[in-house]
């Protein structure tokens, strides 16, 4: 009797164990529900829904009132692609936040884009989430679990789930997004240490999912500037409407950088001025992925210190700006992936953009930087369509060599010697646009090299090689050596070689190869075991 109690009881507790599996071993509910729960909701934002409802409600109407009273020729419309917020605590951030997110009201969007900074956790490229679904005081968010895993498979994405579990950046939006949005899916992801190149690739993917009925977000504060963030450029400015002003500047320089949708150039104002702007990489590849004739207006800037001045001088700036482009509703339908084939451009089409490149150097050095479209006039209008197409493009330059090459029309350079070579592997922007772009980083950001002064353009040949677009091999022995570029992937590190180097240097396969790995800083060897290879070809106009 006493034993048949006993199995009884076990029985019993066991049932009852499974039935209130969530509330005596909760991480186990969790891990099987894959939800991100707000971390900072009740210290950085209200915890409590009917005081977080309210405080987003109130914001939201303040600044739809203030973008409804404007003239008719200023307002943003119902065709916004993208919006920038800041993501400080509601209370210094929150109403500017609201006319970013004021701008959406009537719109229906499918699906979210996030982009945010990583303030805590360093790590290479993009980290997208494990999680299924992020969680609210308002509600929940699903996260578009299919496209996460499709970027998952590509260079530059990776999961480090240390990073959702303490950033705040992308934390911030999601009230905003519950509130505003309903029911839209979510594809949100940190961007960590980033170059040109992993922007252009982090880019490149994003680019292919986009559709109608997307939205994209970028989270970022601007200027932080004081002590406590060790950024003082106007330390010799004695009053504090002074300071404010400088600031003020500053930011407004950043701006103007993005209303020219032109990552590089913010990217070197970034690099010049040593700003503090929080979300500078994630604001670089969104420049990647609006259209050419998307315009930005900035729709509210303040400070924290005009809510409330820091003693110490402590300043955050906070800037909400949106993006739209004439005509569109939502972004163009992703393009087929079924590849076009590349058209190679005639002789005349090459010398005109050297000739463009060339003048683009004489500009920058003499300090009167272009938009590339401004050299449109020199073009004729097939020359126009033609370069509005995006391919992934090199520029070279070369100091001029001594003694004549013999070769007359040789494309190795055996004679010259390197002075600078930078571009984009992947086509991500118009032809016209990467060969401005990258004749000014080729000459002032190759950091293997000085920069390039006026005094000696003259002295410099320029070489553009324009790329096919890459695509992958199954094996390194697929690679056809002289004709193939070479992009290398392994670890979250990739270089790319030219088709033209191994030939100049005689390598064979594997010595080019050898090479290519010691580039990406790996070992001699690495490329023998588990590394990725893309290739392509390239049209090189000297």
């Amino acid at each position: 009797m006493w034993v048949k109690a006993k199995q009884e009881f076990i029985v019993i507790f066991i049932f009852l164990l499974l039935v209130n599996m969530q509330y005596f071993f909760p991480q186990f509910s969790k891990a099987n529900e894959q939800i991100r729960s707000p971390r900072f909701a009740g210290s950085w934002y209200p915890a409590e829904a009917d005081v977080l409802e309210k405080m987003l409600t109130n914001y939201l109407q303040a600044a739809s009132s203030q973008l409804s009273s404007q003239p008719p020729n200023e307002q943003i419309g119902k065709n916004v692609l993208a919006i920038i917020a800041p993501h400080a605590g509601y209370m210094y951030s929150g109403q500017t936040a609201a006319f970013a997110y004021a701008t959406l009201s009537g719109s229906r969007y499918k699906r979210v884009f996030l982009l945010g900074p990583s303030h805590h956790v360093p790590f290479a490229g993009a980290v997208l989430p494990s999680q299924s679904i992020f969680e609210t005081p308002l509600g929940k968010i699903e996260i578009d679990q299919a496209t996460v895993n499709k970027l998952l498979k590509l260079p530059g994405f990776q999961q480090v789930d240390q990073v959702f579990d303490i950033e705040h950046s992308l934390e911030m939006q999601l009230p905003w997004i519950c509130k505003t949005l309903n029911k839209a899916k979510l594809v949100p992801m940190a961007i960590g240490n980033v170059n040109r190149e992993t922007i252009a690739e982090i880019a490149s993917a994003i680019k292919k999912e986009l559709c109608p009925g997307d939205l994209i977000i970028v989270s970022s504060d601007f200027t932080h500037y004081g002590p406590r963030f060790d950024y003082q450029p106007f330390n010799d400015e004695t009053t504090d409407s002074g300071l404010k002003k400088r600031i003020a500047e500053l930011d407004k320089e950043a701006f103007n950088h993005l209303k020219k949708l032109d990552g590089s150039e913010l990217l070197e104002f970034y690099q010049r001025s040593h700003d503090t702007i929080c979300g500078i990489y994630p604001c670089a590849i969104l420049l990647s992925l609006l259209p050419a004739d998307a315009q930005a207006k900035l729709l509210n800037y303040r400070t924290s210190a005009d809510i409330e001045p820091d003693p110490q001088g402590n300043s955050v700036s906070y800037m909400s700006i949106a993006f739209s482009a004439p005509g569109l509703t939502t972004h163009k339908k992703a393009e087929s992936t079924k590849e076009k084939k590349y058209k190679p451009l005639s002789l005349a089409d090459g010398q005109a953009l050297l000739k463009i490149a060339r003048q683009t150097l004489q500009d920058y050095l003499s300090g009167n930087r272009k938009d590339s479209s401004q050299y449109e006039k020199l073009l004729s209008q097939h020359q126009i369509d033609r370069f509005k197409e995006e391919h992934g493009v090199f520029v070279t330059l070369y100091e001029k060599p001594q003694q004549p090459i013999s070769t007359q029309h040789s494309n190795s350079h055996p004679a010259k010697q390197l002075r600078g070579c930078i571009g984009y592997i992947y086509p991500n922007k118009p032809l016209l646009t990467g060969v401005c772009e990258n004749a000014i980083n080729a000459a002032c950001a190759d950091p293997r090299f000085t920069p390039v002064t006026a005094d000696e353009l003259h002295n410099l040949d320029l070489e553009i090689n324009i790329l096919t677009k890459p695509i992958p091999v199954s094996s390194w022995q697929d690679i056809k050596l002289g004709q193939d570029g070479i992009v290398l992937k392994k670890g979250g590190r990739q270089a790319v070689f030219l088709p033209k180097v191994a030939t100049e240097f005689g390598w064979d396969l594997p010595q080019t190869l050898t090479q290519l790995s010691l580039k990406a800083g790996l070992a001699p060897d690495d490329w023998r075991d588990g590394a990725q290879f893309e290739v392509f070809q390239s049209e090189i106009f000297n």
